[in-house]
């Protein structure tokens, strides 16, 4: 059976408060810590090329609003874009089969427009979630990165499923090999994705979940690293925080699973930056 493999891109950094990537920390006058801000590019056998969010832009700095720049503070150096880094393995963005975008923070769609008329399909499923809720959206969104292009961006919808923290998900391909769960909290429309060696049932089976092969799971900022996992502690800018506990804790259920092979984090430097499955 060919391997599924996954590439970690680290487009850039974010310099967020200590307390904003783990909240044990609350001191007054906080340093900030370093995170990378990482794309995912999943390579998969029958599914082709997906690109998981776009990463900073170029010219992140000069385009982002001040509220966002005191937020993030990015850092991008020439060649860690996201399409450049895909050029330096010789893909070019009309290569990328489907660019998901797992929510609509600036740190993971500010490079959109690289992708925008280029990738053979782009979509979301937060879509669902901003235009019922515009006034949560307005302080934490950069909405320029990806409004010029929303009518390019396929409006995906949770639908029943029984994983996850609210019983929503879908599943990508109809073939259980690439799941997106419903976890919010970070945002409304958040997912964590669940990536199959083979067919599992796990998105259509009642019961524990183990019924396949083995699985990896790309967090994006469900927790921002392993260690928010085993302390159960969640990261900040939450919008609910009752809610991004349960969806912590689900993907903590997750690695307790013995198919469980690795976890990817957006915010946090992996092992390996190429993985497989």
């Amino acid at each position: 059976m060919e391997k599924i493999r996954i590439r970690t891109l680290p487009c850039g950094n974010v310099r967020m408060k200590r307390s904003m990537s783990f909240l044990d920390d609350r001191s007054l006058f906080e340093s900030r810590q370093i995170l990378p801000n990482n794309v995912f590019l999943l390579e998969h056998p029958q599914h082709g090329r997906i690109l998981f969010d776009t990463g900073w832009s170029s010219d992140c700095r000069k385009t982002l609003p001040r509220r966002l720049l005191d937020l993030y503070d990015p850092e991008i150096r020439p060649g860690e874009t996201a399409a450049e880094q895909l050029a330096s393995l010789g893909i070019r963005p009309e290569d990328i089969d489907l660019l998901l975008l797992t929510h609509l923070d600036a740190d993971h769609t500010s490079a959109l427009k690289d992708f925008a008329g280029k990738a053979k399909r782009i979509a979301c499923a937060e879509l669902e979630y901003f235009y019922s809720c515009r006034t949560v959206y307005k302080r934490r969104e950069f909405w320029e990165s990806w409004i010029p292009y929303a009518d390019r961006i396929e409006r995906i919808h949770y639908r029943a499923s029984v994983l996850g923290p609210a019983g929503r998900g879908f599943d990508l391909f109809g073939d259980d090999s690439v799941i997106c769960i419903y976890t919010p909290g970070h945002t409304d429309g958040i997912f964590t994705t669940i990536v199959s060696q083979s067919p599992s049932n796990r998105f259509l089976v009642h019961g524990d979940g183990r019924y396949g092969g083995a699985f990896a799971v790309i967090a994006s900022d469900t927790a921002f690293s392993q260690r928010n996992l085993d302390e159960e502690v969640v990261p900040g800018y939450g919008f609910d925080r009752r809610m991004q506990l349960k969806s912590l804790l689900f993907l903590k259920s997750l690695q307790d699973d013995p198919m469980h092979r690795f976890t990817l984090f957006s915010h946090a430097s992996p092992e390996q930056a190429l993985l497989e499955l």
